[in-house]
């Protein structure tokens, strides 16, 4: 029974081919796995191989036909063998309009070479040769026509060590002759790192290292909701974040004034200072304290500022409740009291939520700016940053100041630009005289 030759499926997303060019007339012999045909598809050129030995009994499609996958092209089978009907095949792309005989009878196609100038070669013979680097005037053609197929090719690579063109290059540079060299490539074939066995080996190591260390973690309840309610805040509130530099030098030599003498249990941060001054802003700038509920604008007088506490499954933003209204020494024992509950996890429902603005310090890294995401129902967020050294002049000579980057990300549908620089020019206002936070 004559063996039925199809289009092949070269991938997933692959849905027709173009036939290039039979390797083989009907009545040639032809042998198992040898190359048949050319075909071109949306991303390569390749050689299309014999799924059999035999005769080529049948070409249904010409060159330049263009197939649906896996659909029978031809029949492969002994001579005279009989083969089963096939329907009339499209020979080109598109079918052309019928044209008077005599103009069909100059159309008959006819095998032309390349140009003298330029070697003859298939589209898949020239694609091999320059992936291994074969230089097409050195290769013996084999070509009914004249022409390089990709045999030739192939034939020629064998005579020489199969290298990629970069280990080529390299070998070539650094004076190495590829034939003393050990491929670990594909089939042997001789890749860069085969020319430098140290750096090889260390990736090697790498590669094995992250093998051995890899692992696969199911969210756990907070990381779930933490990730919904960062993608819900990224992709349903327009962020816009600003930046303000703010000299902190006369705000930490106060904290330093306040703690002397004090045990550290009782000692006051600057986080402290911060949450205070960002409760005095927000007290005077109403658009901080509105949340968006439907269409409407809704304007809370409760000054409630939250901390972002970070712990070992993720985050959690307990709230200092009417932080306009405790004093400094207030707000820091709370500010501790509701750390200590967060990391323990023992914080209670109403020490979690209702809060009109956030603040994230990660400060103690030596962050210079970043950009904080929006706890979501509340207007913005205060990014605090790490404090560097600038030096200044200050009466004609030049001082070290304390400058610290402090970021706003707002809500652009409840904040403008303008006003976000009036909060951030009020917050650092009071930051660069401390002794305002207190009164």
């Amino acid at each position: 029974m004559a063996t039925e030759v199809y289009m092949p499926k070269n991938g997933m997303d692959m849905t027709e081919g173009t036939i290039i060019q039979w390797l083989k007339n009907e009545g040639d012999r032809v042998e198992r796995d040898e190359p048949i045909m050319e075909i071109e598809t949306d991303k390569i050129t390749m050689e299309s191989e014999s799924p059999a030995s035999g005769v080529l009994l049948k070409k249904l499609y010409e060159d330049g036909a263009v197939v649906p996958v896996l659909t029978v092209i031809g029949y492969i089978g002994e001579p005279g063998e009989e083969i089963p009907d096939a329907p009339a095949a499209e020979t080109a792309v598109e079918k052309k309009e019928e044209a008077p005989a005599a103009a069909v009878k100059a159309e008959v196609p006819v095998k032309i070479l390349a140009s003298t100038t330029a070697i003859p070669a298939t589209p898949y013979a020239k694609k091999i040769a320059a992936d291994n680097g074969i230089d097409l005037a050195e290769v013996q053609p084999t070509g009914r026509y004249g022409e390089i197929r990709a045999i030739d090719v192939e034939n020629a690579i064998h005579a020489q060590p199969k290298a990629t063109p970069l280990a080529r290059a390299m070998a070539a540079d650094m004076g190495i002759d590829l034939k003393t060299v050990a491929g670990s490539g594909y089939r042997g074939k001789i890749t860069s790192a085969d020319l430098t066995p140290e750096e090889a080996a260390q990736v090697e190591a790498a590669v094995k290292e992250i093998e051995e260390i890899l692992e696969r973690r199911k969210l756990s309840g907070m990381r779930k909701v933490i990730a919904q309610r960062m993608s819900a805040s990224h992709t349903e509130i327009p962020n816009v974040t600003q930046n303000i530099k703010v000299d902190v030098t006369e705000l930490l030599a106060l904290r330093a004034k306040i703690n002397q003498g004090k045990e550290k249990a009782d000692k006051v941060s600057v986080n402290d200072l911060i949450i205070k001054a960002v409760g005095k802003a927000v007290a005077e700038f109403e658009r901080f304290r509105m949340t968006l509920e439907g269409d409407e604008y809704v304007i809370h007088n409760q000054i409630n500022v939250g901390m972002a506490v970070g712990i070992a499954e993720g985050l959690l933003v307990p709230v200092i409740r009417d932080v306009d209204k405790k004093s400094l020494v207030e707000v820091s024992k709370k500010a501790k009291e509701l750390a200590k509950k967060a990391r323990e996890g023992k914080l209670m429902p109403d020490e979690l939520g209702d809060g009109r603005i956030t603040i994230s310090n990660i400060g103690m890294y030596g962050t210079h700016s970043f950009t904080p995401i929006i706890n979501q129902p509340e207007a913005s967020i205060v990014g605090v940053c790490g404090t560097e050294d600038e030096l200044a002049l200050q009466d004609g000579e030049v001082v070290v100041r304390k400058k610290m980057m402090i970021c706003v990300t707002f809500d652009h549908r409840i904040l403008n630009g303008t006003e976000v620089c009036e909060f951030e020019s009020c917050l650092k206002n009071l930051l660069e005289n401390p002794i305002s936070i207190l009164i």
